[in-house]
C-alpha cells in the first residue's frame, strides 16, 4: 500500500466555497476508483486551527502502485493540473492503515510529519505504528488511521480521519476538514 499527498496553496482572498463546490460536484468519480482504498477530500481555511493559508490537500491511501499510476496519468488529474498547476506529490510506503466501516462519515483529519533519524530502527519503529495506529481506532472519533515513511527523505507521515475536530492539536500537526472520502474499488 501507499499513501499520496498534494497541496496546493491557494491565494488568502480566494474564495473557499469553490473548492467546497468542486468536492461536492467532483468528488464522487473517485468512488469505486481501481486500486485505491480511500480519497480524503482535505482542505484549509486560513486562521481556523492554526491554519497559515487557505490550501486544497487531498490525501489518497492506495492499495496498488499501479492504481496510483493510472490516477496521476489520467483525466482526473489533468484537470485538477489544468486548474492549478500540477503539484508537487508525496508519497510513501504504508506501515499501518486501518479504516473502519463508516470512515466515509469523516469531517476532520489530521496528519503528523516526523523525522526518522538514522539510528532509529525501522523495525521497532514499524512495530510501534503499528500499536500507535490501534490505540488510536479504540477512540470512537477516530474512524481510519494510517502511518506511512518516505525512505527518499527518511519522512513518518501520521494521518486520522476524525468524526470531530481534536480539542487538543500538537504544534507539528495541521488540521483539515474532510470534504469527503471516496472508499475506492478493489
Amino acid at each position: 500500500m501507499l499513501t499520496m499527498q498534494y497541496r496546493i496553496v491557494l491565494p488568502t482572498d480566494y474564495p473557499m466555497t469553490i473548492i467546497e463546490r468542486r468536492i461536492a460536484e467532483r468528488g464522487h468519480l473517485t468512488d469505486g476508483l481501481p486500486g485505491l482504498a480511500f480519497k480524503a477530500y482535505l482542505y484549509a481555511i486560513k486562521g481556523e486551527a492554526g491554519a497559515v493559508s487557505n490550501a486544497y490537500a487531498p490525501f489518497y491511501l492506495w492499495r496498488t502502485a499501479e492504481g496510483m499510476r493510472d490516477f496521476l496519468s489520467g483525466p482526473g488529474f489533468a484537470a485538477l493540473s489544468e486548474s492549478f498547476g500540477r503539484p508537487v506529490v508525496q508519497s510513501a510506503l504504508v506501515w499501518l492503515a486501518k479504516w473502519k466501516d463508516d470512515a466515509a462519515q469523516a469531517r476532520h483529519a489530521v496528519i503528523e510529519r516526523l523525522p526518522l533519524p538514522a539510528e532509529t530502527s525501522l523495525a521497532a519503529r514499524r512495530a510501534a505504528e503499528a500499536d500507535w495506529g490501534h490505540t488510536q481506532l479504540l477512540d470512537s472519533n477516530t474512524l481510519a488511521a494510517a502511518s506511512a515513511f518516505d525512505p527518499s527523505t527518511w519522512l513518518l507521515t501520521r494521518i486520522l480521519l476524525l468524526r470531530e475536530a481534536p480539542r487538543d492539536l500538537a504544534a507539528a500537526c495541521e488540521l483539515y476538514r474532510v470534504g469527503r472520502v471516496s472508499m475506492g474499488g478493489d
